[in-house]
């Protein structure tokens, strides 16, 4: 049965792990090798605070049909098992749309759902709040809004995040802000008990972020990487600042080639290195997995893969991380 989504709340103060979907040479999807991937999670991260999240952006959602994200998310909770909790990515432009892709991952079994800003027309503010309450009405599962301006052209302020969190199975923001003092307005805004407010971009915001009480994030990273990830939360639990900059000097290496994967396409990135650096950051995952041992493959179109010198370099990288040899974890420090 799926998680009630007050249960599911608290499930995601978590590292969320934002899964990869594997293709096959011929672009086709490669569901073997997704489940392989899912079983090395399953084996590394069963009984700790992890989520796994399929068909979001890392998992190239943009590029797959309602079909194959449907296979994808019904592959990852038939391998999962019910060890780890589920959430699929269902966002759509579309409030009707998203609502019949959210419902079809319910009854696939997810625990819940994470569900991007309509993208393509910017809604109103009433229009932002009524996709979301309409999605949160058809649905039993608890649904993460995810906040991200770099794909949505817009961002929900706190005041219409507040409106939402009053729906008893909008549970969560996947909160995708790099400044600080946003974030900590969000925070500030939101009931605890009401909604989860996470860093959704990954290890480096949220060593900034922790410092807020910032209770899980959402991350790449951790396809390769889990038990890493997980120091790095851990860490910051305990306000033991000292080895979360410990963990972010190793794991920074990972980041700064993603940003410049990004500057040798034209791509500057903004603010912080790889965080809107366009998709980029997928093939790096990809081919970091595939070095491990774990299913990558290809991206579709319109992303690149790396070429071979970045190959090599991240061969390098994911060396002096300590990750090369084995799909095993670094040690935390």
């Amino acid at each position: 049965m799926p998680l009630d989504p007050h249960v599911m709340r608290e499930r995601i103060k978590a590292v969320v792990i934002v899964q990869t979907t594997p293709f096959n040479k011929d672009g086709s999807l490669d569901l073997e090798g997704l489940k392989a991937n899912t079983r090395f999670l399953v084996e590394k991260c069963a009984g700790k605070r992890f989520v796994l999240v399929p068909t979001g952006s890392t998992g190239e959602a943009y590029a797959l049909s309602d079909e194959e994200r449907l296979q994808v998310i019904e592959t990852v909770i038939d391998c999962a098992g019910g060890k780890l909790p589920v959430m699929g990515g269902t966002g759509a432009a579309g409030t009707d749309q998203a609502i019949r892709l959210a419902k079809a991952a319910e009854r696939a079994g997810a625990d819940g759902v994470q569900v991007v800003l309509p993208y393509y027309h910017v809604p109103s503010e009433e229009g932002l709040v009524r996709h979301y309450l309409q999605l949160a009405d058809a649905l039993s599962i608890g649904v993460v809004i995810y906040n991200n301006t770099a794909v949505s052209k817009l961002w929900m302020p706190p005041h219409l995040m507040a409106r939402c969190a009053e729906h008893p199975n909008i549970i969560g923001d996947k909160e995708n802000t790099t400044d600080p003092v946003l974030f900590k307005a969000m925070r500030d805004a939101i009931d605890p008990l009401k909604m989860t407010v996470l860093c959704g971009i990954g290890e480096v915001q949220f060593a900034c972020e922790a410092a807020l009480g910032c209770p899980g994030f959402v991350t790449s990273f951790a396809n390769l990487a889990p038990e890493l990830t997980l120091a790095l939360l851990e860490a910051a639990d305990r306000c033991d600042f000292i080895t979360v900059r410990q963990i972010m000097t190793k794991i920074g290496r990972w980041y700064d080639f993603i940003g410049t994967c990004a500057r040798n396409r034209g791509r500057d990135p903004w603010m912080l290195p790889g965080f809107t650096a366009g998709h980029i950051y997928v093939a790096v995952t990809k081919a970091g997995m595939d070095m491990l041992g774990l299913a990558g493959g290809p991206v579709r179109g319109p992303g690149d893969d790396l070429t071979g010198e970045e190959r090599e370099q991240l061969r390098g990288i994911l060396s002096d991380i300590g990750l090369m040899g084995s799909p095993e974890t670094a040690t935390a420090v």
